[in-house]
């Protein structure tokens, strides 16, 4: 009995000491009111899950320990607090071919007393790599929210790094888009 106890104190000392003076990942990360996303992929690719799944980790990775993530900046325990906000996603169904697809999310690093310490916006893009065109949207987007982790992990690390914003990638506008003729015979 006593070593359990033990174990439990030990384990909540490493959660504890992570927090205090490291970086966590306010959950659950949110969409903003006007963002810019279609129904079906926010139902079924559950981004704000994705980006907590991607993020999560790294600022974990970061603090040496816990799982980097928060309910709210109360439980925080003096640590900073990023804070996500999906702002919007480009993306419909059909995997990659129906284009090219992104996230787009508002970064906030607030420190312990909720003062906003720095802010910025991150965009990535993804056309899903090597075999993109047998993946499905939700597994793009996902490569997306890995990017966005990394990017975030560089960001809350060095505070003089600017996020540059990535352009559409070049498979994009390279891919003409269909458009079916349509002639007063094909209407009837």
């Amino acid at each position: 009995m006593k070593k359990l106890f033990l174990i439990g104190l030990m384990s909540y000392c490493t959660v504890a000491f992570a927090g205090a003076g490291g970086t966590l990942l306010e959950v659950p990360v949110t969409y903003h009111p006007d963002a810019g996303v279609v129904e079906k992929v926010k139902q079924e690719c559950q981004i704000e899950n994705m980006l907590s799944h991607r993020v999560g980790p790294v600022l974990a990775k970061l603090n040496k320990g816990g799982d980097g993530t928060v309910a709210t900046g109360a439980d925080a325990a003096g640590a900073n607090l990023l804070r996500l906000q999906i702002t919007h996603v480009l993306g419909v169904g059909g995997g990659a071919w129906s284009g090219p697809k992104a996230i787009t999310v508002a970064a906030d690093l607030l420190d312990a007393d909720g003062k906003v310490l720095r802010h910025t916006k991150i965009n990535r893009w993804s056309v899903g790599g090597m075999f993109g065109a047998f993946k499905g949207t939700c597994t793009i987007l996902d490569r997306s929210a890995a990017a966005i982790a990394k990017d975030l992990s560089r960001w809350v690390r060095d505070p003089s790094y600017q996020v540059a914003d990535e352009p559409e990638p070049k498979e994009a506008e390279a891919a003409p888009v269909a458009v079916p003729e349509v002639t007063p015979e094909k209407i009837q």
